[in-house]
C-alpha cells in the first residue's frame, strides 16, 4: 500500500499525517504563531510512531491553501525540503477540500460548503459534492469574496446548482461560518454544521491516495500557495 506523509498549516492549526499499510498516525495542534517550530517535530514524531524513514514514503501531501500566507510559505517550505531530501514526489490538496473530506467522513451528506476566515471581511469559500468515492468533488471555482456575496444565485454557486438541494442537508464546514452572516438564501437549506474549524491532515491522505494512483504528482520545486487573494488582486490591476 502507499506510504504517505501529509502536512498542513494553512489555518490556525498545524497536523501531520502519516499513513503506513492503512494504519494512520496523527499530530493535531491548534497553535497559532508556533507553526514553525512545531511542524518538523510533528513529522519526525508521526514517522517515528510509524515506523518510517523518509526514505520509505512514496510521496509528500501538502495543503496548498487557500488560507493563512504565513502558514502555507511554511508547510510548503517544509514539504519541499523533505522531496528534495528524500527524491520524493510532492501532492498539492486544496484547503477547502480538505475541510469537505472531513465533513463527509463525520457525516452522510450530499454536499459541503466549506468557509476559511480570510479576514477584511471576507472569506475562501468552496462547494463541493461527495462523489463515488466518498470524496469531495468540486461543484463551484473557489473565490475569496464577502459572505454576504454568496447567494444560491450568485456566480460562486450558480454551476452547483444547489437549489436542487432545498430539501437536502447540506454541511457547512470551516472556521468562516462562526465570524459572519451570509447570504439570505443560504437560510432556505437544511444546514448541518460539524466540528471542524480548521483543516486535519489526517483526511487529506485518502485524498492523496487518490492523486497518487491517478499519477497527479509534481516535482517538490513546482509545489506553490494558492492564495486566491492574490489572484484576485492581480485580476483586478488588470481590469484598471
Amino acid at each position: 500500500m502507499t506510504k504517505l506523509l501529509a502536512i498542513d498549516s494553512s489555518t490556525e492549526a498545524c497536523s501531520v499525517a502519516v499513513s503506513v499499510d492503512g494504519q494512520r498516525f496523527v499530530e493535531y495542534q491548534v497553535a497559532p504563531r508556533k507553526h514553525a517550530e512545531l511542524l518538523l517535530p510533528m513529522v519526525d514524531s508521526t514517522l517515528s510512531q510509524a515506523n518510517i524513514s523518509l526514505q520509505d514514503l512514496d510521496a509528500i501531501a501538502c495543503c496548498v491553501g487557500p488560507g493563512a500566507f504565513t502558514g502555507l510559505r511554511i508547510a510548503i517550505s517544509m514539504a519541499q525540503s523533505l522531496g528534495y531530501a528524500a527524491n520524493r514526489p510532492c501532492i498539492a490538496v486544496s484547503s477547502l477540500q480538505l475541510l469537505a473530506a472531513e465533513a463527509f467522513n463525520l457525516t452522510e451528506n450530499e454536499i459541503c460548503l466549506s468557509s476559511i476566515d480570510a479576514r477584511m471581511n471576507e472569506v475562501y469559500f468552496g462547494a463541493f459534492q461527495r462523489d463515488a468515492d466518498g470524496l469531495p468533488k468540486p461543484i463551484s471555482p473557489e473565490v475569496v469574496v464577502s459572505p454576504l456575496e454568496i447567494e444560491l444565485s450568485s456566480q460562486y454557486l450558480s454551476s452547483a446548482k444547489l437549489a436542487d438541494y432545498y430539501e437536502h442537508q447540506i454541511t457547512l464546514a470551516g472556521s468562516g461560518w462562526e465570524s459572519y452572516s451570509y447570504g439570505t438564501s443560504l437560510n432556505k437549506i437544511k444546514q448541518i454544521p460539524v466540528n471542524n474549524a480548521y483543516p486535519n491532515a489526517e483526511f487529506m491522505i485518502p485524498l492523496a491516495e487518490r492523486a497518487f494512483a491517478q499519477n497527479e504528482i509534481i516535482n517538490a520545486s513546482k509545489m506553490r500557495p494558492s492564495y486566491l487573494r492574490n489572484n484576485v488582486a492581480k485580476k483586478k490591476s488588470a481590469q484598471n
